[in-house]
């Protein structure tokens, strides 16, 4: 599998393997047949090519928003890193389930509010710990912040046709 050229390498040090990300959505790991397996792998209704492509995407955004830099000294110490590469599983995990079971989050039969709510919490915390604030959203980041920061992207959010009438035909 390779990756998109456009998509950053990750630092191997920070990456789950999709084992990791199957802890937070077991339930995720099932074949075809509904039997649960444990683990991804090419028989599974989400697929270990489908997850470590997630990896690649998730891995990143956090290290952006951890603000990590190697040099010239390293902004993530050492003891640091297995927590990140749960950060990094837990996204994953959070994208698995927008990408693959988007209409049960509307209906509100995903794990998805619970695994974000974990990753926000946990993101804030390491943040504090590295001396990180962001004032720009009162230091909660979103998911839609990390990939515009993943990304190099602008993100805009714009309002409902009726708000400026961007559907009515003069």
């Amino acid at each position: 599998m390779s990756t998109p050229p456009y998509i950053p390498t990750l630092d191997p040090r920070f990456r789950p393997t999709p084992a990791q990300v199957a802890s937070f959505i077991k339930n995720r790991t099932v074949d075809t047949n509904n039997n649960y397996i444990g683990f991804f792998n090419a028989d599974t209704v989400v697929t270990e090519d489908e997850v470590e492509q997630l990896i690649d995407l998730t891995g990143p955004m956090v290290l952006s928003a951890l603000r990590w830099r190697e040099l010239p000294i390293p902004t993530i110490p050492d003891d640091n890193f297995p927590t990140v590469i749960s950060l990094v599983a837990l996204l994953t995990a959070c994208f698995v389930e927008l990408t693959k079971f988007s209409e049960q989050i509307a209906r509100q039969v995903s794990p998805y509010q619970s695994l974000k709510e974990q990753f926000d919490a946990m993101l804030k915390q390491k943040q504090a710990e590295l001396g990180i604030t962001d004032t720009s959203s009162g230091g909660h980041v979103t998911i839609p912040d990390l990939i515009a920061a993943g990304s190099g992207l602008a993100n805009f959010d714009f309002p409902e046709p009726e708000v400026v009438n961007w559907d009515t035909i003069l």
